[in-house]
């Protein structure tokens, strides 16, 4: 038999590259997918308490709190995909493998590991409710939950006491060059006949976590050239120390001047709250700087469902 006397018919249907859930009506979707947020949260609901414990009582991951509705806000202004979003069965295998090595991961002993399941977990979650189309929309949203875990130990310990110490450091050199002479003896500042000491919970490390997490969601919410998203980002770490210096030396400065028991009262307190606002005002600054330095000439905008990263359109850059 020949192609042109085969009985006439349907073509054969493609199989697609991927089987999907179908749901019969939205309302059995929203269900579907309400039935598994649940699940994860009585999953993980002693890590979730502990991550709430740490928010709760540590300054430097204080932030945590925000993570979760500022990755909402960045989900929402997300430009809605070109196509529709079906649901994967190899989400719901993903979850399962996820929620597998969480149970592992508890039985030997791993907190941490087991507290950082719940961001696989969530983007296993979107991928079984949206499939892989899903991911690809909402990534940013879903690599902004990582500011929701607290660092291990280890690393807290590795990165807190050398920060302490160039804390120290620079914040003598600053002081020398504004003409206040002091000495440092370890983390302590000699100031005069005062001493300040540059405690463990003023090493920056804070500054970092609160402003590198503010930092992403401006670069998620703010439309800007591609090429100054990883820019902004590497400016993170000189920024918040720079901020942490000016801290520890305008406090040094009010110790000079007033004495350690007025400086302690009232300098140090306001001088740690101006820290952020202070940061904030340095990456606005830089971002102005580099509006200077870069002329940028705007490309049309992209057609729908072919956005540039996380959106948003994008700008061709030139020095003049």
């Amino acid at each position: 038999m020949t192609a042109n006397d085969r009985p006439p018919g349907p073509p054969p249907s493609d199989p697609g590259p991927a089987p999907a859930l179908t749901s019969s009506t939205p309302w059995g979707r929203w269900a579907a997918g309400l039935g598994l947020v649940a699940l994860l949260a009585w999953a993980f609901r002693t890590n979730l308490q502990t991550l709430y414990l740490h928010w709760s009582t540590d300054p430097d991951y204080s932030h945590g709190f925000l993570v979760v509705p500022v990755a909402l806000v960045i989900f929402w202004q997300l430009p809605r995909p070109a196509g529709p979003l079906a649901p994967s069965i190899w989400g719901l295998i993903a979850l399962a493998a996820v929620l597998g090595a969480r149970s592992y991961l508890y039985e030997t002993g791993e907190d941490w590991l087991e507290t950082a399941m719940i961001v696989p977990a969530t983007v296993a979650l979107v991928m079984a409710l949206g499939g892989t189309r899903a991911i690809r929309w909402s990534w940013p949203a879903l690599c902004y939950l990582t500011f929701m875990l607290t660092l291990p130990n280890k690393i807290n310990l590795m990165i807190s006491q050398p920060l302490q110490g160039l804390g120290t450091r620079l914040s003598c050199a600053l002081l020398r060059l504004t003409g206040l002479w002091v000495m440092a003896e370890g983390n302590v500042i000699n100031v005069g006949t005062e001493q300040l000491e540059v405690a463990q919970a003023c090493n920056g490390l804070s500054m970092l976590m609160s402003l590198s997490a503010t930092v992403a969601a401006m670069i998620a919410l703010v439309p800007m050239s591609t090429w100054k998203r990883p820019v902004l980002l590497l400016s993170v770490i000189p920024i918040g120390l720079l901020s942490n210096v000016l801290r520890i030396a305008a406090t040094a400065w009010c110790y000079h001047r007033f004495g350690a028991v007025t400086g302690q009262k009232y300098a140090h307190d306001a001088a740690g709250w101006l820290m952020m606002p202070t940061a904030l005002v340095l990456v606005a600054l830089q971002m102005q700087v580099l509006s200077w330095l870069v002329v940028e000439t705007e490309e049309p905008a992209p057609p729908p469902g072919q956005a540039g990263p996380m959106g948003l359109g994008r700008a061709r850059a030139g020095f003049p």
